[in-house]
This record gives structure tokens, sequence and C-alpha cells, in this order.
């Protein structure tokens, strides 16, 4: 569980912690001003991005004839993961934020913007 002891026994909390923080930090490309223009950047195998100032982590994939997502809302504590049985769908995430939205519903006036923080 990302948001409690009950899978992880304590001394592997630490541990745990710092590697979560290492895979949701945003590394910012060395692309000159043109990184500003990004709506999201990579972490360590996870897309970081925001909604307003929530903090969000996701990735998708897809092979033919299926398609996937996952959208961990940080600061709301809400993870939506979808799958389906489709390699058409266009817009996965766009699915996973309106699930979260019915649960959280102050995400429905939030526009997606570039993570917050530094360039490196």
């Amino acid at each position: 569980s990302l948001n409690s002891t009950q899978i992880l026994a304590r001394q592997y909390l630490d541990a745990f912690a710092l590697t979560l923080d290492l895979m949701w930090t945003p590394y910012f490309p060395n692309q000159g001003d043109d990184w500003e223009k990004l709506r999201y950047v990579a972490g360590l195998g996870w897309w970081v991005f925001n909604y307003g100032d929530r903090r969000v982590v996701g990735h998708n994939g897809s092979i033919l004839g299926f398609a996937s997502n996952i959208t961990r809302f940080i600061d709301d504590k809400i993870t939506v993961i979808l799958l389906c049985n489709l390699d058409k769908i266009s817009r996965p995430d766009a699915i996973t934020k309106k699930i979260a939205e019915y649960y959280c519903p102050v995400l429905t006036e939030l526009v997606l913007q570039p993570p917050l923080g530094e360039r490196e």
C-alpha cells in the first residue's frame, strides 16, 4: 500500500519513501527554454505533471488489442488504474482523470500544468 504500513515492515519504510520521492521527482530535459512548453516530464519510470497545484504521476502503455493507464493523484491520495481491451483508445489518461473527479470533485476545475519545480 502506498499510503500505509499494511504491506511493508517498518524497517523498509524509509527506503520505500525515498524510492517514491526519486520515482516521482521531475527530471527536466536540458533543452534550453523549450522545457517550459512541456506539460509533463519523466521521473524514474513515471510521467510527472500537475493539475493546478496538485502533484500527479502516471504511466501508460499499449500493445495490439490492449491499453492501460495508471494515474496517481499524490496530494489527494487517489490512484486510478485503467485496463482496456482496446488498442484504439486515444486518451486513457482523460478517462482516469474523470474517474478521479468522481471521488475528488475539485479536480474538475484544475487544468494540466507543467510540473512545479526548478529545471536542473
